[in-house]
């Protein structure tokens, strides 16, 4: 009787832990939107280790001005890379769709930090600046800069973890002043 709950405990415990791991993703990706108005969907797949952010461009990206940005974007990576002493370059792609492109940028990495959103992020906004979608909202009560000096600039994306039965795989978006995080 004693030793069942001990165990009932353990479970518990384990089970709420995990609960705040998803809860911790699901708020990481709540911030992101939030700091980055350019950024249109994230999706963050734990179990596969990839995270992809997507830009919504209004207009059809020809491929000769693509290539000049995935160059210069290509460039700007591998010269920070090299500074922090990474290999792993995320890969660009761009989809057009109905008049506009989306691009992906997708990392399979295990750590994805705070410093590679910002440059990428501000990669596409100094390129696209006129042809982004951007949300606009008023200044939230929200300190986005008190998250950020909590986590030294740096967050551990895809923090190491047990492969277990489910896979997690969220799904998070802003659509009319609101964020919006699904697990598919």
């Amino acid at each position: 009787m004693i030793l069942n709950k001990s165990l009932q405990g353990v479970m518990e415990a384990l089970s709420i832990k995990k609960i705040s791991e998803e809860n911790s993703h699901a708020n990481m990706l709540i911030f992101l939107l939030l700091r980055y108005p350019q950024i249109f969907i994230i999706n963050f797949n734990l179990a596969k280790e990839l995270f992809c952010i997507s830009f919504m461009l209004k207009i059809k990206l020809d491929y000769e001005r693509y290539l000049g940005f995935r160059k210069y974007f290509s460039e700007c990576l591998h010269i920070y890379q090299d500074m922090v002493g990474k290999n792993n370059m995320p890969r660009l792609i761009r989809k057009n769709i109905n008049g506009r492109t989306l691009l992906q940028v997708t990392w399979k990495d295990k750590n994805i930090s705070m410093e590679e959103v910002n440059l990428v992020s501000s990669l596409v906004l100094k390129e696209f600046h006129r042809d982004l979608i951007i949300e606009t909202r008023k200044e939230s009560p929200f300190q986005l800069n008190s998250l950020e000096k909590e986590e030294g600039g740096r967050f551990e994306l895809l923090p190491p973890r047990r492969k277990e039965k489910e896979e997690e795989n969220l799904f998070a978006f802003r659509e009319a002043g609101r964020v919006y995080v699904f697990d598919k």
